[in-house]
């Protein structure tokens, strides 16, 4: 029977805490390796699929010349009868202005009519439809006239079609693969968050019970894997769902704004992709061409997605403990408790961020490969679990010093007892 709970309150520096982590990481080799291989074969699939998909964009010429067709922004109706017009090509994803400081907005109804997401349409009069009221003869020369004059309002109408489209001009065969890719990036995209959400929560669960256990000094057994995986998928599966949700958000904001105006559809696409697989993996979306916007992203992105993980850091400790926290609640109270220990949970928070990043991967791979480098960082964000794990721990058995309560093995028995 070991008395690693009557030690905790005693973890004052991050050393100690990491330190702490280390004994039970490797006290229970098999139990964290096994998770370690979980989220590897997460995120290889996830990297080699995302590889596919690049290889795939660059080697089919079709796929290109899909993409090159595809104008996403309203042309004037007339382009086609003046092809000599220059017109300024705009870019592939823009921000649309609604409202802004200058609009009137104490402006009539009527007048809001005649405006529009995609800008100011001259609304046209009530009784305004061209009538032809007979047919002209051929020798007066006003056929030409006519002729055109239909020819114009074909074209006006092809444009006001497209227009609706948002200018999508696709044959069907061109279509049918557009709907197709889409549709199968979707699909591709759901199971990826639902492995996603799967995995973490079984890891996360497993991790919680194999500490707690650890703490009180019972043995670890394969039972401890089975109860934590019901505990991870009970408990764990919309707090991982909502962290995933605010990364992704957070990664397609910041794409919006550094990405946001560019033109090359080809490049806006890989972009894309690459994006949506941030939060999943760790990936760069850097490409040829835009290394200023990817630099300025890639900083920006790296200092918020800290920030984000960070108030998530006991998020699901405490999720495991009172599930019924709302999740306004639950990020509240965890960063109360980081902020008993602030320093220290700035401090693994920095590590962490190192450690697990895309530098470290640059690191580790130069030093034994890709797939060394990916082993490595699965196994330190397994160990960086355990560690907030530990780190919870810690801060609550200062709290109930504080107040005068004791948090010992009672409590830490009656905590996981309560669980199963």
């Amino acid at each position: 029977m070991t008395d690693h709970y009557q030690r905790l309150a005693q973890l004052r520096s991050t050393s100690h805490i990491l330190k702490k982590s280390a004994v039970h990481f490797f006290a229970h080799p098999f139990t964290f390796l096994l998770l370690s291989f979980l989220l590897l074969s997460f995120r290889s699939l996830v990297e080699s699929g995302s590889l596919l998909l690049d290889s795939f964009i660059d080697r089919d010429p079709s796929f290109k010349s899909l993409l090159s067709r595809l104008d996403l922004h309203h042309s004037p109706p007339h382009a086609r009868l003046h092809p000599a017009r220059r017109q300024t090509r705009r870019p592939f994803l823009h921000l649309t202005r609604v409202g802004t400081l200058d609009d009137d907005f104490f402006s009539s109804d009527d007048d809001r009519r005649d405006r529009s997401l995609f800008g100011s349409i001259p609304k046209r009069p009530i009784n305004g439809t061209p009538v032809i009221l007979s047919n002209f003869s051929t020798k007066s020369g006003t056929s030409s006239d006519h002729e055109s004059s239909e020819g114009e309002q074909q074209e006006e109408r092809i444009a006001n079609f497209q227009f609706v489209y948002k200018g999508l001009e696709l044959g069907r065969r061109d279509a049918a693969v557009l709907f197709f890719l889409v549709s199968f990036l979707s699909a591709a995209y759901g199971w990826v968050i639902l492995g996603f959400i799967t995995i973490y929560s079984l890891v996360l669960g497993v991790i919680f019970v194999t500490i707690v256990n650890d703490l009180i000094g019972r043995f670890v057994s394969f039972g401890a894997l089975w109860d934590g995986s019901k505990i991870g998928m009970k408990r764990l599966t919309g707090f991982v769902l909502i962290k995933w949700a605010v990364r992704d958000a957070v990664t397609q904001i910041l794409g919006l704004w550094y990405f946001g105006e560019i033109e090359d559809h080809y490049s806006f696409f890989k972009l894309f992709i690459r994006l949506k697989l941030m939060p999943f993996s760790v990936t760069s979306p850097w490409i040829r061409g835009y290394e200023k916007e990817i630099s300025g992203f890639l900083f920006t992105w790296f200092l918020v997605d800290t920030l984000v993980s960070f108030a998530f850091s006991l998020s699901a400790w405490i999720t495991i403990v009172d599930s019924r926290r709302t999740g306004r609640e639950v990020i509240k109270e965890g960063c109360y408790l980081m902020s008993t220990l602030l320093n220290q949970a700035i401090q693994i928070k920095c590590y962490e961020a190192i450690l697990v990043g895309s530098l470290a991967r640059w690191v580790f791979s130069n030093i034994g490969g890709e797939f060394f480098a990916v082993v490595i960082q699965a196994a330190l964000e397994v160990y960086f679990m355990v560690a907030w794990s530990i780190f919870y721990f810690v801060v609550r058995c200062r709290e109930a010093n504080a107040e005068g309560r004791r948090y010992g093995r009672r409590e830490l028995e009656a905590l996981i007892d309560g669980l199963g």
